[in-house]
């Protein structure tokens, strides 16, 4: 894996953190909310899995064509 891809592949596991960190505080108070706002935040949790999930699926796909 050259430089530059060992580069992006770390800068997309930060941003993955970074969306599980915002993301967690979201989930771990869902449970105390009205539920019109429980709806929401599930939403919003939904929303950064499949940001997460579409991250390291590209994480995946350069590491692969690194190789």
């Amino acid at each position: 894996m050259d430089e530059d891809t060992r580069k992006l592949t770390a800068q997309l596991c930060t941003r993955v953190g970074m969306i599980m960190e915002d993301a967690s505080v979201v989930a771990l108070t869902a449970g105390s909310l009205a539920p019109e706002e429980q709806h929401e935040a599930l939403r919003q949790v939904r929303s950064a899995a499949l940001t997460i999930e579409a991250l390291i699926c590209a994480a995946i796909r350069l590491a692969e064509e690194a190789q």
